[in-house]
C-alpha cells in the first residue's frame, strides 16, 4: 500500500454514496456542536463556569465517537455505509475512552509549544496593555524594526502550528489500527502515514485559500499600524472578511470525510497486505 492507491481507495469510498458521505459528515458535524455548545455560557458572565462542560463532552462523549468513526469508516472499505448506526453506538465504551485519552495525551504533547506560545502571548497583550504598550513591545521584540517584529511572532506561531500538525498527522492512524483490532500494524509505517496527513490537508484548501486572502486583505494595515493608530489608514470592511472566510468554510465541509478516510484507507491496505 502506498499513498497514491491509498488516496484512489478513499476517494472511491468517498464517492460511492453521497448521501451517505453527507448524512456521515451531518452526524459528526453534529457532536462536535454538542460539545461546543457549553462555550455559549461566556457570553454571560454569571454561566460563565458553564463553559467547563465543553471539554468534559469533548473527552467523554467526542473521543469514544471518533472511535466510532473509525469503525465505520474500515466498514466502507469492505462494501458497508459511511451513514452507519454504529457512529453512536455506545458498545464498548470503556475501551474507546482509553484509545481516545491516549491519543489526546499525545497530540497534547506535540501542542505544548503552541500553548506555551499563547499563554505568553495572553500574559504579555490581554488585559489594560494599551496598544502603544503592544506596538513598543513587538519593536523590542524585533530589535527595533516594528515589522520584523511582527515576523519573528508570525514565525514562532506557524512553528508551533506546524509542530502540532506534524504531530496530528503522525498519530492519524492510530485509531484506525485501533478499529481493526490491531495497533501495531503501524509500526514501521509512520512515514508514509506522516505523508498521509501531509496529502489529507488538501482537502482543507478552500479554507487556506480563504484565510490567505483575509490576511492579505489586513497587510497594508500591519505595515502601517501607526497609520491605523492615528486614523489616516482604514481597516478594511470586516463584513466582507467574515464572508469569505465562510465561503471558504462552507466549501470546505464537504471534504472533511475525505480528509479522514485518507489515512483510514492506508492503515486498512497495510491489515490486506498482512499474510
Amino acid at each position: 500500500m502506498n499513498v497514491s492507491k491509498a488516496l484512489g481507495k478513499a476517494w472511491k469510498a468517498y464517492t460511492a454514496s453521497f448521501g451517505k458521505t453527507m448524512v456521515f459528515l451531518t452526524v459528526e458535524g453534529c457532536l462536535v456542536l454538542i460539545c461546543l455548545a457549553p462555550l455559549l455560557f461566556l457570553s454571560q458572565s454569571s454561566l460563565r463556569w458553564g463553559a467547563v462542560l465543553s471539554p468534559l463532552l469533548w473527552i467523554f462523549l467526542r473521543l469514544p465517537t471518533r472511535m466510532n468513526a473509525a469503525i465505520v469508516m474500515r466498514g466502507a472499505f469492505q462494501g458497508g455505509s459511511l451513514a452507519d448506526r454504529r457512529l453512536i453506538d455506545p458498545a464498548d465504551y470503556g475501551k474507546k475512552l482509553v484509545c481516545g485519552l491516549k491519543r489526546a495525551f499525545f497530540l497534547l504533547l506535540w501542542s505544548l509549544p503552541l500553548i506555551a506560545l499563547l499563554i505568553v502571548g495572553w500574559v504579555h497583550f490581554s488585559g489594560n496593555t494599551d496598544s502603544f504598550t503592544v506596538l513598543r513591545m513587538i519593536r523590542n521584540l524585533g530589535g527595533g524594526n516594528q515589522m520584523r517584529g511582527f515576523a519573528v511572532i508570525g514565525g514562532m506561531l506557524a512553528a508551533a502550528i506546524l509542530i502540532q500538525s506534524f504531530g496530528c498527522a503522525f498519530h492519524c492512524g492510530a485509531r484506525h489500527a485501533w478499529a481493526r483490532e490491531n495497533p501495531e500494524i503501524v509500526r514501521g509505517h509512520h512515514g508514509q502515514i506522516l505523508l498521509c496527513g501531509v496529502v489529507s490537508v488538501l482537502c482543507l484548501l478552500p479554507l487556506l485559500a480563504a484565510v490567505a486572502i483575509a490576511v492579505g486583505r489586513y497587510a497594508p494595515v500591519i505595515t502601517n499600524l501607526n497609520g491605523l493608530l492615528t486614523r489616516t489608514i482604514k481597516l478594511p470592511s470586516t463584513r466582507t472578511t467574515e464572508m469569505i472566510l465562510l465561503a471558504g468554510a462552507v466549501l470546505t465541509l464537504p471534504l472533511m470525510p475525505l480528509r479522514s478516510l485518507i489515512p483510514a484507507a492506508y492503515v486498512d491496505g497495510l491489515k490486506a497486505e498482512k499474510p
